[in-house]
């Protein structure tokens, strides 16, 4: 199946109506974020409820069937096919394209970062900012950067391994009171 999806500009004026995500969202008349999804001969438009902030993004699944719709910053997963779609994650900000398994890493709103993946989300990173990220990259298997401390205003680095999500430093508790923190099984020891 060859499958195409394109972000809109708007709510097309001609064509069946679009399918509302979540489906009350369909009810309120509004325009959020606004997806085409094309197999082949057929066509069909999707109307995303927006999050609270954050990025906008529609793109194919790193699964190959798929597509991965993020409407200011919430975290859709569509299957094209059965045209439903699941809301996987809040609260987007950014997200770094990254390769082996393709995806992303996606920043939760400048706090914490999870990595999405052929297989959906594959882990998350406890709290490791109190509001905010810089100097974000990735180096060989680790992710590394700065995370914001209102409190003594300085930046504090910290760093993620890229295959398990095991996180180092940062400017938040070494607790993970939020219970964010989701590691992939089965990856590495990690050493920090």
């Amino acid at each position: 199946m060859t499958l195409a999806v394109n972000l809109l500009p708007g709510l097309p004026p001609y064509g069946p109506p679009a399918i509302p995500f979540p489906a009350e969202w369909g009810r309120t008349g509004r325009e959020g974020a606004v997806v085409e999804f094309k197999t082949g001969e057929e066509s069909w438009v999707a109307n995303f409820q927006p999050g609270i902030a954050g990025i906008q993004l529609a793109e194919l699944h790193p699964n190959g069937r798929d597509a991965v719709v993020v409407a200011s910053g919430d975290l859709w997963v569509v299957d094209v096919a059965s045209r439903s779609a699941q809301q996987v994650l809040p609260a987007i900000d950014s997200a770094l394209p990254v390769d082996n398994p393709p995806g992303w890493i996606f920043a939760r709103q400048g706090l914490a970062l999870a990595r999405f993946g052929p297989a959906g989300i594959l882990w998350r990173t406890k709290r490791l900012s109190l509001d905010g990220f810089g100097q974000v990259r990735i180096e060989g298997d680790r992710i590394s950067g700065v995370a914001w401390t209102g409190i003594e205003d300085q930046w504090v680095p910290f760093e993620v391994e890229l295959a398990s999500g095991r996180s180092w430093g940062g400017s938040f508790s070494d607790d993970d009171i939020e219970r964010w923190e989701h590691i992939a099984r089965g990856v590495g020891n990690g050493a920090g």
